[in-house]
């Protein structure tokens, strides 16, 4: 392992590995669902105490090293009323999810935590520094192109947004369904998020036979169109919250998720372009999630400010037209159940390859997909990242499981 607390001494690590031809995996902090910063026999570069952050208060932005994680950027920037567009959970490396596109709740208003990307370092394979500002295509490569493919990022650079004074939740609770009543529920909730302005956010969580809808926004005029557009769901709740609504650095930490080690495989389950993508699995999707419990389907709101062209131009991330993401998850408390858990996974997985959803988001990997570049990448931003390895990485130094290959 090679602890690095500088780019001097990255380049070092990696001209070290070039020259002995060693596998380099990178960690800068955070996590990877599918163990991708390890390796066995290779070099580990931890990056995990680079986490310097420093705030331009007259251009209004950030530069960050790949150690920090979301709660520190919080940290910074909500007392300054600036906010970078993110995902929610406090241990999130800002690294990784930027690479791989990054989504949270505020992206549906100012796009994705890599459309704020306005330049990076990099330490290629063989220990050489480089900076966008210099090579443009490189920075496009970045917005989307996943993390731990052609260089070892160092240093990233953002511009911010102004953060809302006041932040607003609602959760729509049911209890206690049968797989075909989740499905009419589902129904309910497409429709519900189709076509919602631009600061709204919703979830639809199914655990076990438990489905929890989640809705946020943050400007006061969505309020009724959230009351408008939620209402049919929940006039059938077990229990319809009032909203909650708090300054916004307060109400965010309600995400930021539990710190500490916790065994769970959580995986991308799809994009989905409409409810028809999915309507004639959704029940059977219900049942498997509830035969194994800790099991949990998740599905997210995309669009908005996401598909935007300006955006799309200038990243390869490739699934902007996409309105809605999926997530599966299964948590167990017992190492006894480790393996029913992962299998029930593998289960929802099949039954959503069977119905044709075959489109996944990187930041979500799971080891089993097959034909997993496409998936995360689609076929002409896979082409460009190709060029990149092959410019920066040629020798395959840097690399995982689910890294991209140079054709050979």
């Amino acid at each position: 392992m090679a602890v690095c607390q500088s780019e001097t001494e990255v380049a070092a690590a990696l001209r070290y590995a070039h020259g002995k031809n060693t596998q380099v995996t990178v960690k800068s902090g955070g996590h990877s669902f599918e163990g991708f910063s390890s390796n066995n026999g290779g070099l580990m570069v931890d990056l995990s105490g680079m986490k310097t952050m420093t705030y331009d208060s007259k251009q209004k932005t950030l530069k960050a090293q790949p150690g920090c994680k979301l709660g520190d950027v919080g940290k910074l920037l909500f007392p300054k009323g600036r906010l970078l567009p993110s995902g929610s959970c406090a241990g999130v490396g800002l690294a990784g999810l930027t690479l791989g596109g990054g989504y949270g709740l505020f992206a549906r208003k100012y796009g994705l935590t890599c459309d704020h990307l306005i330049g990076v370092r990099m330490v290629d394979g063989q220990g050489n520094v480089h900076d966008s500002d210099q090579q443009p295509d490189l920075l496009k490569v970045c917005r989307g192109g996943g993390n731990g493919n052609f260089g070892i990022i160092t240093e990233l650079r953002f511009r911010t947004v102004p953060a809302p004074k006041s932040f607003s939740s609602k959760r729509i609770r049911f209890r206690n369904l049968t797989p075909e009543k989740v499905g009419d529920l589902a129904k309910l909730w497409f429709k519900a998020t189709d076509g919602l302005p631009g600061d709204v956010f919703s979830a639809f969580v199914l655990n076990g036979t438990q489905l929890t809808v989640l809705i946020t926004f943050f400007e006061p005029a969505s309020r009724q169109v959230v009351e408008t557009h939620f209402g049919p769901m929940a006039k059938d709740a077990w229990k319809s919250e009032p909203v909650h609504v708090a300054p916004t650095e307060r109400a965010i930490r309600r995400y930021y998720g539990r710190s500490g080690p916790l065994p769970f495989k959580n995986a991308s389950a799809g994009y989905y372009k409409s409810h028809a993508d999915i309507a004639s699995v959704i029940p059977r999707i219900a049942e498997q999630v509830a035969d194994v419990s800790g099991t949990v389907w998740q599905i997210n709101t995309l669009g908005g400010r996401i598909n935007s062209h300006d955006f799309a131009k200038e990243s390869v991330y490739p699934h902007r037209s996409y309105p809605w993401l999926g997530e599966i998850q299964a948590y167990w408390d017992r190492e006894s159940r480790a393996t029913k858990c992962i299998e029930n996974v593998r289960a929802v997985q099949k039954i959503l390859l069977g119905a044709g959803i075959n489109k996944h988001y990187r930041n979500y990997p799971d080891i089993e997909f097959k034909d997993w570049e496409r998936s995360y990448y689609g076929d002409e931003s896979l082409k460009m990242i190709r060029q990149m390895k092959q410019r920066f990485d040629p020798a395959d130094i840097i690399r995982h499981p689910q890294s991209i290959r140079l054709e050979s």
